[in-house]
């Protein structure tokens, strides 16, 4: 069976040198050749996040479990934190906090709209927040909020700051270093192009401290940031099974990033994400996110209500290729378009081509505009 073009938020295609050093051997997770290969990874993830100053984690487990972990190791029960929600991620982020005992409060914006850092400045002023929690692309409007302003004023009032980078890393430019922030973190199966499986993430000394600092014990064992911290420096130490083989595939989708160089990675999500938008404007369709911060990792886009199911049906069967459609509320009037990882262009724009095709065969599906926000 020919494989399927995914063209969803994660996962995405892997490459067939990915997938073969997948199906190799059973690596145990002792002995020198594993210790050599995570270190390998941790020497890789660094890179990609281009982070020197900050500690390095790599651990398995979805990105669910970077954003879990981020929560439970800094929030102690009755902190107040602060989070910005521009969908879906942002008010799982807040739904953590919750249930993590923090004093939670949350910045709320309307489908497709972006966190103001005016907004996070005015909330912050004369606050006591200890953290504030935020995502950079919000795989489910496909908004990509201003993470460099809404860090830098975190910043200027000595907030820690908590970025979800999991449709972004390795498709966006980030630098963890020059970012500021104090955790971001990402996942495999995106812009990385890597299986499911693997939580890559950065702290910066003062996130490691303010662990250190807590009054309460981290209500964790797994999720324990500072559990790991040890792991990461040695290998040896022993925390919990690694998934060897999701690992041993995402040092080889690393080595493929930094072969392509991330420069050159960006400039190639650039454009695509500018044929997404072409696409869109020139068919008529609707954006979900507001104009000038839409990724260039995934587009979504209102369609006629109802006709999400049958468009993605149709292109999954007919031309091969899978889309996504909107989550819960906008699953029948939304579809959204990954188009991240090893895509080139010139995939891209095929896929397009048979999206368009689709849609005029479907002749109820006529595009929409976005309703008007109140």
């Amino acid at each position: 069976m020919p494989e399927k073009l995914l063209l969803i938020p994660g996962p995405t295609n892997v490459s067939e040198v990915v997938r073969k050093a997948m199906s190799g051997p059973q690596l145990p997770h002792v002995g020198a050749e594993f210790y050599a290969t995570f270190k390998e990874i941790i020497g890789l993830s660094r890179q990609v996040f281009r982070n020197e100053k900050g500690v390095q984690f790599v651990f398995t487990g979805s990105g669910t479990i970077g954003m879990e972990s981020s929560v439970t190791s800094l929030v102690s029960r009755g902190d107040r934190t602060l989070t910005l929600s521009s969908g879906y991620f942002g008010k799982r982020m807040l739904m953590l906090n919750q249930i993590h005992g923090a004093v939670a409060e949350s910045i709320d914006y309307p489908e497709g709209g972006h966190a103001d850092p005016d907004d996070l400045r005015k909330k912050l002023k004369g606050s006591n927040y200890s953290a504030v929690f935020m995502t950079h692309v919000d795989t489910s409007t496909s908004v990509a909020n201003p993470i460099k302003e809404l860090v830098a004023e975190c910043n200027a009032a000595g907030v820690l700051s908590v970025v979800d980078c999991v449709c972004s890393i390795g498709g966006l430019p980030l630098e963890f270093d020059k970012l500021g922030a104090d955790i971001v973190f990402t996942a495999s199966q995106k812009a990385l192009a890597a299986a499911p499986g693997a939580v890559l993430l950065a702290a910066s000394d003062r996130a490691i401290q303010a662990m250190e600092r807590r009054e309460s014990p981290i209500e964790s064992y797994y999720m324990s940031l500072l559990r790991w911290k040890p792991v990461m420096e040695d290998p040896r130490m022993y925390l919990a099974t690694p998934a060897t083989q999701v690992l041993q595939g995402l040092r080889q989708a690393l080595s493929e990033v930094m072969s392509e160089g991330l420069d050159a990675r960006w400039a190639r999500h650039r454009k695509l994400g500018e044929l997404a938008r072409e696409f869109v404007s020139a068919h008529g369709f609707g954006f979900v996110a507001d104009e000038g911060y839409r990724s260039d990792t995934v587009t979504s886009i209102w369609v006629k209500d109802g006709m999400a199911g049958p468009i993605q049906k149709t292109m999954e069967s007919d031309h091969g290729v899978v889309l996504a459609r909107g989550i819960y509320e906008a699953k029948d009037k939304m579809i959204r378009i990954g188009h991240f990882g090893n895509l080139q262009p010139d995939v891209l724009e095929a896929a397009l081509a048979s999206l368009d095709a689709t849609v005029s065969g479907l002749a109820s599906a006529e595009p929409v505009q976005m309703a008007e926000r109140t």
